[in-house]
């Protein structure tokens, strides 16, 4: 059966690259210069760059297996007003949509670094989905309303 073809409006483009710094530095300067195609409103266009260093460096700091080489593919597909970031990497399984964002420090003295980078990403999108696939990778959605 075939697919139908996506709207005229649709856009798309996919990035993949190494699960390295190296790879994370080279996909930022991809998604960048893609971005700068699909000429979107300064909200969305910062939400998707936050998500993407956001989402990678995750991928990066705890998911990246030792001694696996791995990569991370990204969609990025905007229809209408919506952009949609696909998110695929073989690393350690990792729901975001059951965490719970961290409890603000009683004072700047108490305050932590770190930790609160999937608060940031759903502060900026309108939606996260997340699968385990069965050829055991994850799928991670976000969605950014008002491109």
């Amino acid at each position: 059966m075939a697919s139908a073809a996506p709207p005229a409006s649709t856009r798309r483009f996919e990035l993949t690259f190494p699960a390295t710094r190296a790879g994370f530095a080279r996909g930022f300067d991809e998604l960048r210069r893609r971005l700068d195609g699909l000429s979107l409103e300064p909200r969305p266009r910062f939400a998707a760059e936050l998500v993407f260093e956001e989402v990678v460096a995750n991928v990066l700091r705890h998911g990246a297996r030792p001694g696996v080489e791995s990569q991370v593919t990204l969609n990025v597909e905007l229809e209408g007003d919506e952009l949609r970031l696909t998110f695929v990497d073989d690393g350690a399984p990792f729901d975001p949509r059951g965490r719970t964002d961290p409890a603000p420090p009683r004072d700047l003295e108490h305050a932590e670094t770190g930790g609160r980078g999937l608060m940031l990403v759903r502060s900026v999108s309108s939606g996260i989905d997340y699968q385990r696939t069965e050829d055991g990778q994850n799928r991670l959605v976000v969605r950014v309303r008002g491109a």
